[in-house]
Protein backbone atom coordinates (compact mmCIF):
# COMPACT_ATOMS: atom_id res chain seq x y z
CA UNK A 1 0.00 0.00 0.00
CA UNK A 2 1.36 3.43 -0.98
CA UNK A 3 2.07 5.85 1.82
CA UNK A 4 0.43 8.77 -0.03
CA UNK A 5 -2.51 8.93 -2.40
CA UNK A 6 -2.20 10.46 -5.84
CA UNK A 7 -3.65 13.68 -4.44
CA UNK A 8 -0.76 13.96 -1.98
CA UNK A 9 -2.78 13.07 1.14
CA UNK A 10 -1.49 10.39 3.51
CA UNK A 11 -3.29 7.06 3.36
CA UNK A 12 -4.67 6.80 6.89
CA UNK A 13 -8.14 6.25 8.33
CA UNK A 14 -7.61 8.77 11.18
CA UNK A 15 -5.21 11.40 12.48
CA UNK A 16 -3.96 8.93 15.07
CA UNK A 17 -3.06 6.40 12.40
CA UNK A 18 -1.36 9.11 10.34
CA UNK A 19 0.80 10.17 13.29
CA UNK A 20 1.66 6.54 14.07
CA UNK A 21 2.74 6.06 10.47
CA UNK A 22 4.79 9.21 10.63
CA UNK A 23 6.59 8.11 13.79
CA UNK A 24 7.18 4.67 12.27
CA UNK A 25 8.62 6.15 9.11
CA UNK A 26 10.66 8.77 10.94
CA UNK A 27 13.27 6.11 11.64
CA UNK A 28 13.69 5.77 7.89
CA UNK A 29 14.99 9.31 7.53
CA UNK A 30 18.54 8.25 8.30
CA UNK A 31 18.53 4.91 6.49
CA UNK A 32 15.90 5.35 3.80
CA UNK A 33 14.31 1.99 4.68
CA UNK A 34 11.06 1.50 6.54
CA UNK A 35 11.74 0.11 10.04
CA UNK A 36 9.07 -2.63 9.90
CA UNK A 37 9.69 -3.60 6.29
CA UNK A 38 11.65 -6.68 5.20
CA UNK A 39 15.25 -6.16 4.19
CA UNK A 40 14.43 -6.88 0.54
CA UNK A 41 11.92 -4.01 0.25
CA UNK A 42 13.30 -1.14 -1.87
CA UNK A 43 14.06 2.26 -0.34
CA UNK A 44 11.72 5.22 -0.64
CA UNK A 45 11.82 7.27 -3.82
CA UNK A 46 13.02 10.86 -3.73
CA UNK A 47 9.45 12.10 -4.13
CA UNK A 48 8.22 10.03 -1.18
CA UNK A 49 11.05 11.18 1.03
CA UNK A 50 10.40 14.83 0.24
CA UNK A 51 6.66 14.40 0.83
CA UNK A 52 7.32 12.67 4.16
CA UNK A 53 9.58 15.47 5.34
CA UNK A 54 7.11 18.17 4.32
CA UNK A 55 4.27 16.39 6.12
CA UNK A 56 6.38 16.03 9.26
CA UNK A 57 7.37 19.69 9.34
CA UNK A 58 3.75 20.85 9.16
CA UNK A 59 2.80 19.51 12.61
CA UNK A 60 4.34 19.82 16.07
CA UNK A 61 4.14 16.08 16.67
CA UNK A 62 5.81 15.45 13.35
CA UNK A 63 8.76 17.65 14.30
CA UNK A 64 8.98 15.87 17.66
CA UNK A 65 9.02 12.53 15.80
CA UNK A 66 11.91 13.75 13.67
CA UNK A 67 13.80 14.86 16.78
CA UNK A 68 13.15 11.51 18.47
CA UNK A 69 14.52 9.73 15.41
CA UNK A 70 17.78 11.61 16.04
CA UNK A 71 18.09 10.61 19.70
CA UNK A 72 19.22 7.00 19.35
CA UNK A 73 22.20 7.45 17.02
CA UNK A 74 23.44 10.44 19.01
CA UNK A 75 23.28 8.55 22.31
CA UNK A 76 24.83 5.44 20.79
CA UNK A 77 27.82 7.20 19.23
CA UNK A 78 28.70 9.47 22.15
CA UNK A 79 30.19 6.68 24.29
CA UNK A 80 32.48 5.54 21.48
CA UNK A 81 33.84 8.90 20.34
CA UNK A 82 34.14 10.89 23.55
CA UNK A 83 37.56 10.08 25.02
CA UNK A 84 37.08 11.92 28.30
CA UNK A 85 34.66 9.33 29.67
CA UNK A 86 37.39 6.70 29.49
CA UNK A 87 39.21 8.39 32.36
CA UNK A 88 36.30 8.20 34.85
CA UNK A 89 33.80 5.63 36.03
CA UNK A 90 30.48 6.39 34.33
CA UNK A 91 27.56 6.03 36.76
CA UNK A 92 24.00 6.35 35.37
CA UNK A 93 21.87 7.57 38.29
CA UNK A 94 18.50 5.92 39.03
CA UNK A 95 15.47 8.16 39.45
CA UNK A 96 15.83 10.23 42.62
CA UNK A 97 19.31 8.93 43.51
CA UNK A 98 21.82 11.45 44.89
CA UNK A 99 25.34 11.69 43.42
CA UNK A 100 27.06 10.98 46.75
CA UNK A 101 30.12 8.73 46.83
CA UNK A 102 32.32 7.32 49.58
CA UNK A 103 36.13 7.43 49.45
CA UNK A 104 38.53 5.11 51.23
CA UNK A 105 41.40 7.64 51.23
CA UNK A 106 41.59 11.00 52.97
CA UNK A 107 42.65 13.30 50.11
CA UNK A 108 41.02 16.33 48.54
CA UNK A 109 38.62 15.68 45.68
CA UNK A 110 38.20 17.86 42.58
CA UNK A 111 34.73 18.63 41.23
CA UNK A 112 33.31 20.69 38.36
CA UNK A 113 30.38 22.76 39.57
CA UNK A 114 29.13 24.06 36.21
CA UNK A 115 29.85 23.71 32.53
CA UNK A 116 32.99 25.63 31.64
CA UNK A 117 33.73 26.69 35.24
CA UNK A 118 37.13 26.20 36.83
CA UNK A 119 37.44 22.95 38.83
CA UNK A 120 37.16 23.24 42.60
CA UNK A 121 39.04 21.40 45.33
CA UNK A 122 36.78 20.04 48.06
CA UNK A 123 37.88 19.51 51.67
CA UNK A 124 39.23 16.18 52.76
CA UNK A 125 36.83 13.54 53.99
CA UNK A 126 35.46 10.09 53.32
CA UNK A 127 32.38 11.23 51.35
CA UNK A 128 31.84 13.53 48.39
CA UNK A 129 28.72 15.04 46.84
CA UNK A 130 29.15 15.72 43.13
CA UNK A 131 27.44 18.85 41.69
CA UNK A 132 25.39 18.34 38.55
CA UNK A 133 25.29 20.61 35.51
CA UNK A 134 23.88 20.65 32.00
CA UNK A 135 25.77 20.24 28.75
CA UNK A 136 23.77 21.74 25.90
CA UNK A 137 24.05 21.89 22.12
CA UNK A 138 21.68 23.78 19.82
CA UNK A 139 22.10 22.69 16.18
CA UNK A 140 20.08 24.71 13.67
CA UNK A 141 19.52 24.35 9.94
CA UNK A 142 17.99 26.87 7.57
CA UNK A 143 14.74 25.79 5.94
CA UNK A 144 16.37 26.48 2.60
CA UNK A 145 18.96 23.81 3.41
CA UNK A 146 16.20 21.34 4.28
CA UNK A 147 14.68 21.67 0.83
CA UNK A 148 18.02 21.80 -0.90
CA UNK A 149 19.77 18.93 0.90
CA UNK A 150 16.73 16.84 1.75
CA UNK A 151 17.53 14.26 4.44
CA UNK A 152 21.22 15.03 4.72
CA UNK A 153 20.17 17.87 6.98
CA UNK A 154 19.36 15.40 9.78
CA UNK A 155 22.78 13.74 9.56
CA UNK A 156 24.31 17.19 9.66
CA UNK A 157 22.40 18.17 12.78
CA UNK A 158 23.31 14.86 14.47
CA UNK A 159 26.99 15.35 13.75
CA UNK A 160 26.96 18.92 15.00
CA UNK A 161 25.22 18.03 18.25
CA UNK A 162 27.48 15.04 18.85
CA UNK A 163 30.68 17.01 18.29
CA UNK A 164 29.63 19.96 20.44
CA UNK A 165 28.57 17.84 23.42
CA UNK A 166 31.68 15.69 23.22
CA UNK A 167 33.92 18.75 23.05
CA UNK A 168 32.23 20.35 26.08
CA UNK A 169 32.40 17.10 28.07
CA UNK A 170 36.07 16.52 27.29
CA UNK A 171 37.03 20.12 28.02
CA UNK A 172 35.52 19.83 31.50
CA UNK A 173 37.06 16.42 32.17
CA UNK A 174 40.59 17.41 31.13
CA UNK A 175 40.34 20.65 33.11
CA UNK A 176 39.57 18.56 36.20
CA UNK A 177 42.40 16.12 35.43
CA UNK A 178 44.84 18.99 34.94
CA UNK A 179 43.86 20.57 38.25
CA UNK A 180 44.14 17.23 40.07
CA UNK A 181 47.46 16.19 38.50
CA UNK A 182 49.61 18.40 40.76
CA UNK A 183 47.76 18.05 44.09
CA UNK A 184 49.43 14.77 45.10
CA UNK A 185 51.89 14.17 42.26
CA UNK A 186 54.76 16.27 40.95
CA UNK A 187 54.45 17.56 37.39
CA UNK A 188 57.07 16.12 35.05
CA UNK A 189 58.80 18.61 32.74
CA UNK A 190 60.31 17.35 29.53
CA UNK A 191 63.97 17.84 28.68
CA UNK A 192 63.38 18.01 24.91
CA UNK A 193 60.75 19.37 22.52
CA UNK A 194 59.72 15.82 21.56
CA UNK A 195 58.36 13.20 23.92
CA UNK A 196 61.23 11.35 25.62
CA UNK A 197 61.38 7.83 27.03
CA UNK A 198 62.98 8.77 30.37
CA UNK A 199 60.41 11.50 30.98
CA UNK A 200 57.59 9.04 30.36
CA UNK A 201 59.18 6.66 32.86
CA UNK A 202 59.04 9.42 35.48
CA UNK A 203 55.43 10.18 34.52
CA UNK A 204 54.43 6.55 35.11
CA UNK A 205 56.27 6.51 38.42
CA UNK A 206 54.17 9.38 39.83
CA UNK A 207 51.04 7.21 39.55
CA UNK A 208 52.64 3.87 40.27
CA UNK A 209 54.22 5.02 43.54
CA UNK A 210 50.77 4.96 45.19
CA UNK A 211 50.35 1.21 44.49
CA UNK A 212 48.37 2.04 41.34
CA UNK A 213 48.91 1.01 37.73
CA UNK A 214 49.02 3.54 34.89
CA UNK A 215 46.26 2.41 32.54
CA UNK A 216 45.86 5.26 30.03
CA UNK A 217 47.87 8.04 28.44
CA UNK A 218 45.94 11.03 27.06
CA UNK A 219 47.78 13.29 24.66
CA UNK A 220 47.48 15.65 21.71
CA UNK A 221 48.28 14.42 18.22
CA UNK A 222 51.30 16.76 18.10
CA UNK A 223 52.74 15.10 21.19
CA UNK A 224 51.86 11.64 19.88
CA UNK A 225 53.95 12.29 16.76
CA UNK A 226 57.04 12.16 18.98
CA UNK A 227 56.65 8.37 19.17
CA UNK A 228 57.75 8.21 15.54
CA UNK A 229 61.25 9.08 16.68
CA UNK A 230 61.40 6.04 18.96
CA UNK A 231 63.59 3.10 17.99
CA UNK A 232 62.94 -0.57 18.64
CA UNK A 233 64.91 -0.33 21.89
CA UNK A 234 62.47 2.27 23.29
CA UNK A 235 59.47 -0.06 23.27
CA UNK A 236 58.73 -2.97 25.52
CA UNK A 237 58.42 -6.42 23.83
CA UNK A 238 54.60 -6.40 23.90
CA UNK A 239 54.43 -2.98 22.23
CA UNK A 240 57.02 -4.05 19.65
CA UNK A 241 54.86 -7.02 18.68
CA UNK A 242 51.75 -4.87 18.38
CA UNK A 243 53.63 -2.31 16.30
CA UNK A 244 54.90 -4.96 13.91
CA UNK A 245 51.43 -6.48 13.50
CA UNK A 246 49.33 -3.31 13.16
CA UNK A 247 51.73 -0.46 12.49
CA UNK A 248 49.97 1.56 15.22
CA UNK A 249 51.13 2.77 18.61
CA UNK A 250 48.13 1.64 20.64
CA UNK A 251 49.84 0.83 23.94
CA UNK A 252 53.05 1.66 25.73
CA UNK A 253 54.21 -0.32 28.78
CA UNK A 254 50.70 -1.76 29.29
CA UNK A 255 49.03 1.69 29.14
CA UNK A 256 46.52 2.51 26.40
CA UNK A 257 47.42 5.56 24.30
CA UNK A 258 44.43 7.83 23.61
CA UNK A 259 44.81 10.80 21.28
CA UNK A 260 42.47 13.79 21.30
CA UNK A 261 42.70 17.34 20.00
CA UNK A 262 41.02 18.52 23.23
CA UNK A 263 44.14 17.63 25.22
CA UNK A 264 46.46 20.66 25.30
CA UNK A 265 49.47 20.49 23.01
CA UNK A 266 52.78 19.40 24.59
CA UNK A 267 50.88 17.75 27.45
CA UNK A 268 50.41 14.11 28.46
CA UNK A 269 48.17 12.86 31.27
CA UNK A 270 48.88 9.48 32.86
CA UNK A 271 45.74 8.06 34.46
CA UNK A 272 45.06 4.94 36.51
CA UNK A 273 42.01 2.73 35.98
CA UNK A 274 38.74 4.71 36.18
CA UNK A 275 37.64 3.13 39.49
CA UNK A 276 40.83 4.54 41.07
CA UNK A 277 40.44 8.05 39.63
CA UNK A 278 36.95 9.48 39.72
CA UNK A 279 33.32 9.28 38.74
CA UNK A 280 30.96 10.79 36.19
CA UNK A 281 27.34 10.54 37.41
CA UNK A 282 24.76 10.87 34.63
CA UNK A 283 21.39 12.19 35.75
CA UNK A 284 20.02 12.42 32.22
CA UNK A 285 21.68 11.16 29.11
CA UNK A 286 21.20 12.73 25.70
CA UNK A 287 17.70 14.16 25.14
CA UNK A 288 16.54 15.87 21.95
CA UNK A 289 13.82 18.54 21.89
CA UNK A 290 12.59 20.65 18.95
CA UNK A 291 13.66 24.30 19.12
CA UNK A 292 12.81 26.04 15.84
CA UNK A 293 13.54 29.69 15.09
CA UNK A 294 10.73 30.77 12.71
CA UNK A 295 11.77 34.42 12.55
CA UNK A 296 15.18 33.37 11.24
CA UNK A 297 13.71 30.68 8.97
CA UNK A 298 15.57 27.95 10.82
CA UNK A 299 14.74 24.51 12.11
CA UNK A 300 16.55 23.56 15.29
CA UNK A 301 16.87 21.16 18.17
CA UNK A 302 18.11 21.43 21.73
CA UNK A 303 20.31 18.47 22.68
CA UNK A 304 21.18 18.35 26.36
CA UNK A 305 22.34 16.10 29.17
CA UNK A 306 22.76 16.46 32.94
CA UNK A 307 26.03 15.11 34.33
CA UNK A 308 28.56 15.57 37.11
CA UNK A 309 32.36 15.28 37.19
CA UNK A 310 34.64 14.47 40.11
CA UNK A 311 38.24 13.32 40.44
CA UNK A 312 38.02 11.64 43.83
CA UNK A 313 41.61 10.37 43.89
CA UNK A 314 44.15 12.87 42.51
CA UNK A 315 46.90 10.33 43.18
CA UNK A 316 45.69 8.49 40.09
CA UNK A 317 46.57 11.38 37.73
CA UNK A 318 49.96 12.78 36.73
CA UNK A 319 51.01 15.32 34.11
CA UNK A 320 53.93 15.59 31.72
CA UNK A 321 54.81 18.59 29.52
CA UNK A 322 57.41 18.93 26.80
CA UNK A 323 59.43 22.06 26.04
Amino acid sequence: MSMFATSGAMNASSKKEAIEKLISYAQALSTGVESNSPATEPAFSDEQREALLMKALQTERGKIALAQAMANPIRRNLDYQGVGRKALRVDPLPQGALPVYDKDIDVSAIVVSSNGAAPESRIKGDRISVPEFEVVSNPTVRIYEVKRRRFNVIDRAQQRARQEIQAQEDANIFAALDFASTLENAATAGTTTAIAKNDLVNLYAEVDKWDLVTAKLFMNIKTFSGFRTFTNTDFDPVTQRELLQTGLYGHLWTAEIIVSKVVPAKTVYAVADPEFVGVMPIRQDIEVLPADEPKQLKLGWVVNEIIGLAVANPRGVSKYTTL
